[in-house]
């Protein structure tokens, strides 16, 4: 088996923190909730596949996230089968991701800026 590439790394490591940033977005747009197939399904359309993610790796961030404290989770009646967990943003995730959006937007300025 060959050691994966710098880049390949790379791309994992940075792919990680920004999921957990974009499922916090995600979530924030939808008040009344979303379940994590809904997640998922966002977060490919809405970065045209730059951050599709399995169940595998999406369920175990939620699970941090709600550890943290940043989402509430409740479950609904499914019409489709059994009942679903339906993610939601608390009030400490707002604030948490509103001060990430920030650090985001001046970590790439300066991104940017270096390029110059």
């Amino acid at each position: 088996m060959t050691k994966p590439s710098f880049e390949d790394t790379w791309k994992v490591e940075i792919r990680r923190g920004l999921l957990q940033y974009a499922v916090l977005a995600i979530v924030r747009l939808h008040e009344k909730g979303i379940h994590g197939y809904g997640i998922a399904r966002e977060l490919d359309e809405r970065t045209d596949g730059l951050l599709e993610v399995k169940e595998g790796t999406l369920y175990p961030i939620l699970h941090r996230l709600k550890k943290e404290r940043l989402l509430n989770q409740y479950t609904e009646k499914s019409d489709a089968g059994p009942r679903r967990k339906v993610y939601v943003l608390t009030g400490e995730g707002d604030r948490v991701l509103r001060e990430l959006s920030v650090i985001l937007e001046d970590i790439f300025k300066k991104l940017e800026a270096l390029k110059e």
